[in-house]
């Protein structure tokens, strides 16, 4: 049997902890192809997930959003360890920044364009939680309480429910 492990969720300004924040994204370069934010740290929040074990904390990812986002982005980049995929942390990190857009009484959606993974990692996101949420509303919610209870975009419940062939939620 294994121990259950413990996380921390820390918050960074990017405008109060510049090196610190560049330094994840640089971080992140060395396994994103895409990623192209490395110096203008100012406008984003990090969100770093460690493990804590008897030796202390490690990083096992973190996605950065806009302070202020126009296009209710509430995920920017997000990144977890190659030594750390495949346990949940991509999926606990997206999930995260829907509490985040629920905490702030909006919606949310991740920037585009989405990686493979991201768009792989979505879907299976939004999949379970727009399943859940018709579950617990016996099929009977609309798209906008859908995304009312989710936090999840309209546009983006619409395409999942399309690649699910939902159609007659739609």
């Amino acid at each position: 049997s294994s121990a259950a492990i413990q996380l921390h969720v820390f918050e960074i300004d990017g405008g109060e902890h510049k090196l610190y924040c560049q330094n994840l994204c640089l971080l992140a370069k060395l396994f994103l192809d895409h990623k192209t934010l490395y110096f203008d740290v100012e406008p984003f929040l990090f969100y770093v997930v460690t493990e804590v074990d008897k030796w202390g904390e490690h990083v096992v990812g973190y996605f950065s959003k806009e302070k202020r986002s126009l296009e209710d982005f509430n995920l920017a980049c997000i990144l977890t360890l190659p030594q750390h995929q495949r346990k949940g942390y991509g999926r606990f990190l997206i999930a995260l920044s829907y509490e985040l857009s629920k905490r702030q009484a909006t919606v949310g959606t991740p920037e585009r364009p989405l990686s493979d993974l991201g768009q792989v990692s979505y879907r299976s996101y939004w999949t379970h939680v727009l399943l859940m949420a018709l579950r617990a509303t016996h099929c009977s919610a609309s798209i906008r309480m859908l995304s009312e209870m989710t936090a999840i975009k309209q546009d983006d419940i619409i395409a999942t429910l399309k690649n699910l062939n939902m159609h007659a939620y739609i």
